[in-house]
């Protein structure tokens, strides 16, 4: 069985392929997906259908890049830039830090981000934002 962190890996990357059902073997029966300041999705149902939403919104491009990853036991703390693209075709990156907690089936049965909602909606508005991204190097 793979580890927490590889899970977590294997999600993350999945996400470029826009393809929510191919993420749904991963979530466990009650999985709970959250971005901190906005309701919560529960059961993978509900967090698939979240998930096509998003990838509807951005059909263009919608990738995870893990920066950082932190795991101890079952839990799973990522830093990550999340790419969307924008109506002017640009691709930047938003910084998120994200908490998974892996179950002993090696499925997913929480996901939290905390991000800057204010630079996201900035972003979307056009602005440049890359100043505001911390450096990965």
């Amino acid at each position: 069985m793979s580890s927490p962190a590889d899970i977590v890996r294997h999600f993350c990357a999945l996400m470029a392929n826009r393809d929510a059902e191919a993420l749904r073997p991963l979530l466990a029966e009650g999985a709970v997906y959250q971005n901190v300041g906005m309701p919560a999705f529960t059961g993978p149902d509900a967090i698939v259908e979240n998930l096509a939403a998003q990838f509807a919104m951005f059909p263009d491009a919608y990738a995870f890049e893990i920066v950082n990853l932190a795991s101890d036991g079952s839990v799973v703390l990522t830093e990550r830039l999340d790419y969307i693209q924008t109506p002017d075709g640009r691709k930047p990156a938003i910084p998120v830090m994200g908490t998974f907690l892996v179950d002993g089936d090696g499925r997913i049965t929480r996901w939290t981000d905390y991000f800057d909602l204010n630079l996201t909606v900035r972003l979307l508005q056009g602005a440049d934002i890359s100043a505001l991204v911390p450096a990965t190097a």
